[in-house]
């Protein structure tokens, strides 16, 4: 499990991802954001139809489209 600290939340709308969650993770390398990608997947499901990511310098920017999803992310794999 990869667990990094919560820095913001936003609701979207008008799009179809419902929710965007900036986490602070180690993202430095390569090796580093595909672990975060594989756990997301094993953990998510689908990365583009349930959940999407983008690499920032706060750590990473995740989307998710159902609650169920946000919700276990926000309880359980963020602090």
């Amino acid at each position: 499990m990869i667990k990094g600290s919560h820095l913001f939340t936003r609701v979207l709308d008008d799009t179809f991802w419902r929710w965007i969650v900036t986490v602070d993770i180690p993202n430095d390398t390569a090796t580093k954001r595909r672990e975060f990608i594989n756990w997301m997947t094993e953990s998510y499901g689908v990365e583009g139809t349930d959940w999407s990511i983008r690499w920032s310098n706060l750590g990473v920017d995740i989307r998710f489209h159902n609650e169920k999803d946000y919700f276990k992310f926000m309880f359980f794999d963020s602090n």
